[in-house]
């Protein structure tokens, strides 16, 4: 039985979600009288174009919107800068063959995300918006940055497995490099990875990684040089610091790099068949509270991931 504090916080929910909605359509009718059509190609689209073009991806969401003009809110994972805001802003104006900038698929509708995140995004584009899209070209098509969110805000979850599916042929039997924070442990405990070639892991400082920049951006060229590897996949899961990083890699080297992002979560959260965003044993997970205490891997894990790693960034 629901109590009065439960329905009130649900009452406040809805009324807010309704506020933020008529925010968002009223930035909608701003798109149309001002014929600025956003294009993103659908998240399905968006992983084939990945898995045959073979192009590099730098995702933005709104953290990295808000990074680009210094607005992210504080006791987050990634200070603010200057630094970090202008190398996004160079990312997000890339106009390069074999490399895609993505934004999310939400300025054109809501209608496939759940009731909670559609409330989110409409309140992001309904305050934020009209400064986010001085930065977008109305002229190109857009890959999804929601591509590593494929399970958890979608009112159709059962399209979860056939997306992780494609996802993961475009890894198959392939040599990765995962850059990483020091507590993502990705793919760890989970066969997300399981038909790659081989793996290996540059770790990195799981919060404010920016700030050590120069020194991961070169490792990670020295790291691909001395593998020899032309088709080998870097794979980055480092907050905006991967946006960055997968468009300058990519650059330096040409080859694959695709910002991953919460991707392994997702894979968790979806064999773990939770309607909610809750933590995952031996990983950070920055959208739930406390998901920043992590456990330390059990031996079952540990063997294999000390093996995988062959640089780490303090």
């Amino acid at each position: 039985m629901k109590t009065k504090s439960t329905f009130v916080d649900g009452l406040r929910t809805t009324i807010t979600g309704w506020i933020k909605l008529s925010a968002y359509f009223i930035f909608r009718f701003y798109l149309f009288i001002t014929h600025q059509q956003i294009k993103v190609r659908t998240i399905e689209a968006s992983i084939k174009v990945i898995l045959k073009d073979r192009v590099s991806i730098g995702r933005f969401g709104d953290g990295e919107f808000k990074w680009m003009f210094k607005e992210r809110e504080p006791d987050n994972f990634e200070k603010n800068s200057p630094a970090l805001a202008s190398a996004l802003l160079n990312v997000i104006q890339t106009e390069r063959e074999g490399f895609q900038v993505c934004i999310p698929n939400v300025f054109s509708g809501l209608s496939q995300y759940r009731r909670l995140d559609t409330f989110f995004w409409a309140g992001q584009l309904g305050h934020h918006g009209y400064q986010w899209i001085r930065t977008l070209n109305p002229r190109k098509t857009y890959l999804d940055s929601l591509v590593t969110r494929p399970y958890m805000i979608y009112k159709d979850r059962t399209q979860g497995r056939k997306l992780f599916r494609l996802i993961k042929e475009i890894w198959q039997g392939r040599n990765i490099i995962l850059v990483e924070g020091s507590e993502t442990r990705f793919g760890i405990g989970n066969d997300l990875l399981e038909n790659a070639n081989t793996v290996k892991r540059i770790i990195c400082p799981s919060e404010n990684a920016f700030e050590q920049y120069g020194k991961i951006l070169d490792i990670v060229v020295n790291v691909i040089e001395a593998s020899k590897d032309p088709d080998i996949l870097i794979l980055v899961s480092l907050g905006p610091t991967a946006t960055v990083l997968a468009n300058d890699v990519n650059l330096k080297t040409s080859v694959q790099v695709l910002d991953i992002g919460h991707l392994d979560v997702e894979y968790s959260w979806m064999l773990m068949k939770v309607d909610k965003k809750v933590p995952v044993e031996y990983k950070y997970v920055n959208e739930v509270i406390n998901g920043n205490k992590v456990q330390g891997l059990p031996s079952r894990f540990l063997n294999q991931y000390d093996r995988e790693i062959v640089a780490k960034i303090k």
